[in-house]
């Protein structure tokens, strides 16, 4: 899903309370999410370090399949947009509710820890704990939640193009 996506939605601009059930994941919000995760060289550069390639599905518990999926490739995300069908080497699902509270207040280490233990972000594919035992990709991961944040708030409160152009 290369080139130029338009984040238009809905409503008078006003941020409204149901409005981030209605945008996380969408395609748009995905190719925003791209964006936002490649220009954050620090980390793209940490995971190229680490050789970090995955297809990320990002849901809901009561779906069969993830909403939308990432797809990075040595730490650059080729590949934004909903959930195609293909293998998933990581698969994160929420309610919609924790996903909105989430972006809104943000994740921190002990946050996230709670949330996996408890099952309210729930990891049914992928090795959260080869992760943790990783200094550098948690630090990653969690810049990556950061950047769930940025998507929210930039999809959320405006009319914009959304440039996701894959790097080569």
């Amino acid at each position: 899903m290369n080139g130029i996506e338009e984040c238009r939605f809905a409503g008078n601009g006003s941020r409204q309370e149901s409005a981030p059930l209605l945008e996380i994941f969408s395609e748009a919000w995905m190719l925003e999410y791209a964006r936002l995760w490649n220009a954050e060289e620090a980390m793209v550069r940490e995971l190229t370090r680490q050789r970090f390639n995955a297809v990320v599905g990002y849901g809901f518990p009561d779906a069969p399949a993830p909403k939308s999926m990432l797809v990075v490739v040595r730490g650059v995300v080729e590949n934004a947009g909903r959930y195609d069908g293909r293998e998933l080497d990581w698969d994160l699902r929420a309610a919609p509710m924790d996903w909105v509270k989430w972006l809104d207040q943000g994740f921190d280490l002990s946050n996230l820890l709670i949330a996996v233990g408890s099952d309210r972000l729930q990891v049914r594919k992928g090795d959260h704990r080869r992760i943790l035992r990783k200094p550098p990709l948690v630090a990653a991961l969690l810049r990556a939640f950061a950047l769930m944040r940025d998507a929210q708030r930039a999809c959320a409160g405006r009319e914009s193009m959304v440039k996701f152009r894959r790097r080569d």
